[in-house]
This record gives C-alpha cells, structure tokens and sequence, in this order.
C-alpha cells in the first residue's frame, strides 16, 4: 500500500473513501472512490448493500472527526456531490496479482501537477473487492521474509484449483530460493481460506489503515511461523 504523508490530498482522499466504506457491512461488496476536484469532491462508487447511506451525515461526521485533515488540505466545507450506485450484482476479485513489500507502506514518486486526486486500491475496497487478497499477501509473506531474504514479493492469488487439488497460485521474486519452491511452501502451510481469514477484520475499521500507518495490524500476525521451512 501506498505510504500516506498526513495532511495532503491523497491522504485526505483515501481517508474519506475507507471512512465511507466504514459505514456498510463488512459481508457486502463495495468499492468507494473519491476524487477532489478541489471545489467540490465526487464520491464515486458501487455496493450490493440495498440500504441508501445518508452521505451529508457521514461527511459531517467525518469533518469532526478530521478536523485537522480538511483544515490542511483547505476542505473545512465539503461540496460532496453522490454518485455511490445500491443494490449492485459484484463478485468477488478472486484472481489478482499482488505486489507484496517486507515494509506494508511504501513510498511511491508522486504526480509533478494534477487537477484532480483520487483514492486508489486498496483503500475504499471491501474485503471481498481486493482488500482480503491484500490482506492475506501481506499475511503470508510476514512469515517468509526472513527465508526468502527479499523485500518484495508479486503474488497471484486465485481461488482456482489444479488436477491436484492446490490452488492456482503463482510467486515471483528475487529470491535464491527457486520460485516454484516458494508456491509449494506456500500450499503447504496456508489454507488459503479467505473467509476464515476475514473474521480477523471484525472489529477492525479499515480507515485505520491511513489514519494509523503502524506495523500493528491484524493481517501482520506470524501464527504459522514454526511451519515456514525448507528442506
């Protein structure tokens, strides 16, 4: 995920979308995206939720919460036009490759001008929208690390199955370890279930992934770390 600097236009568009995707059920789909435009800020988005959000409530909500936030980044009166579309038929992202890194936020060259600024993946995604596939990247390569001896990982996670029954997966990196070692280490100690996985996050209110940017989260456990060896 993208290292967020407090206080700037990315921080407070990626803020406002987690903070939006707060306010609907973990178990439904949704993807939130909010773009400043810097007069008015459009928030953009799809959910399979049927019950309509009150957006002026959350946006003032959200403005006594941040205060600080909106009076940086020059926003104390949000001008929020809607255009969050209910009751949509989304799947699951169920095949994605992701890029993992040893450090969870990195840094990333910001644009030299832009008019606008949107949020981006994966903030204002549900668990079922990207999200838990990050999450569960993250999750396995905390334990490997140290053993592949890299910083970055690209994972492909899919729910697909082989002749075999294994998960499709496939791992790319710089590792001395051969990649296809890495895939079968990994089928050997994660399970790959998704929805287990998920009951971590029940109590855990996504916008803290931009608020508290902190090695302290849910994803970063090391439960399987005894299990993580190569012969």
């Amino acid at each position: 995920m993208r290292k967020l600097e407090k206080n700037t236009r990315r921080y407070f568009v990626n803020l406002f979308a987690d903070y939006i995707l707060s306010k609907f059920d973990k178990k439904d789909n949704t993807v939130i995206q909010v773009t400043d435009c810097e007069t008015f800020v459009v928030v953009n988005g799809q959910t399979t939720s049927k019950e309509v959000l009150d957006l002026n409530e959350i946006k003032t909500d959200f403005s006594n919460w941040f205060d600080d936030v909106l009076t940086e980044v020059n926003r104390k009166n949000l001008n929020v036009i809607d255009i969050i579309k209910y009751d949509q038929d989304i799947k699951n992202f169920d095949n994605k490759w992701i890029s993992t890194h040893k450090d969870v936020y990195t840094i990333e060259d910001e644009p030299i001008s832009e008019l606008t600024c949107s949020s981006e993946f994966p903030y204002g995604h549900s668990l079922g929208c990207g999200r838990s596939i990050v999450y569960y990247s993250q999750y396995m390569f905390n334990h490997m690390y140290s053993l592949l001896n890299v910083d970055q990982v690209y994972l492909y996670y899919t729910n697909e199955e082989n002749e075999d029954g294994d998960r499709k997966i496939k791992v790319s990196c710089n590792s001395y370890i051969d990649n296809d070692k890495i895939e079968s280490l990994v089928l050997d100690v994660f399970d790959m279930d998704l929805e287990s996985f998920n009951e971590k996050f029940s109590d855990y209110e996504f916008f803290h992934d931009v608020f508290d940017q902190t090695k302290n989260k849910p994803y970063l456990i090391q439960d399987r770390l005894k299990d993580v060896v190569l012969l």
